[in-house]
């Protein structure tokens, strides 16, 4: 047997004890009531007994509402009295009968409160349930924009990932590019030292030879012409003085001119 079965059969049991009590004090009021020449006296223990039911009501609403409720229990423990007190004077003057009588509305008031109870329980019961559905759907929103925003921020990663690679690669590349580069400027700048080398070479090859054809042109003056001095030299030979000082000292280091009291002349 489940839990809605259970409280069904309770909630119904609950409500036939509050109606044979109804019926039983109903009774006993309508009695009084004609005793005491009520002019329509089945309308009595409507009045007594449903100010039990109604207060009862409103006290239940308060109570869903989540207000106090103090004012509504005060009347339907008042209106409780009254329809004892009534059984207890319309029952015999023994104390049984008396608590025979005292006994419905006693019972119509637990029984009926207890019925209430069961009903705000099971309100209170669907708001909870309701209230962790909508926490559950609410959650599962919730995961649902999560994992939205994961995949979302997983494709990114993905993206920044797969550029990093490629980015990676073209450093590769350019590190490769470079180191030809380099090579090639390496290469380069040994090709234009062995250029320049060479450009000394025969640039030092040129001026050995206009060195030597220049002394040699100083010796043939000298054997035609004789000494004419450092300026006529320096005049015919389009040079200045001092390299002509230079080559008349070198051609005398080696032996081919001496200097006689008139000049330079070459040797015998």
């Amino acid at each position: 047997m489940n839990t809605k079965t259970i409280a069904w059969i309770t909630g119904s049991l609950t409500f036939l004890l509050a109606l044979f009590s109804f019926i039983l004090s109903f009774n006993a009021l309508t009695d009084l009531a004609a005793r005491h020449h009520i002019s329509i006296p089945y309308l009595f223990p409507l009045v007594v007994e449903a100010g039990v039911v109604i207060f009862s009501l409103n006290a239940l609403y308060r109570s869903l509402l989540g207000e106090h409720a103090t004012w509504q229990w005060v009347l339907i423990i008042g209106s409780s009295l009254l329809a004892g007190m009534f059984n207890i004077l319309h029952s015999e003057p023994d104390l049984v009968s008396r608590i025979m009588a005292a006994m419905p509305s006693l019972f119509l008031l637990l029984s009926f409160e207890s019925f209430l109870n069961q009903i705000k329980h099971g309100v209170k019961r669907s708001a909870v349930v309701q209230s962790i559905a909508q926490l559950t759907d609410e959650f599962e929103q919730k995961q649902a924009e999560f994992d939205t925003l994961v995949q979302a921020r997983q494709a990114e990663i993905n993206s920044l990932t797969q550029e990093a690679d490629r980015l990676h690669i073209d450093i590769e590349q350019a590190q490769i590019t470079l180191g030809q580069l380099e090579a090639q400027l390496e290469q380069a700048k040994r090709a234009q030292f062995s250029s320049i080398e060479r450009a000394q070479d025969i640039k030092a090859e040129k001026d050995a030879i206009s060195i030597e054809h220049r002394r040699n042109t100083l010796l043939q003056i000298l054997m035609t012409e004789g000494d004419l001095g450092a300026t006529a030299f320096a005049d015919r030979l389009n040079i200045s003085r001092g390299t002509v000082y230079s080559d008349l000292k070198a051609l005398h280091e080696a032996g081919l001119i001496v200097k006689n009291g008139q000049g330079w002349e070459l040797t015998t």
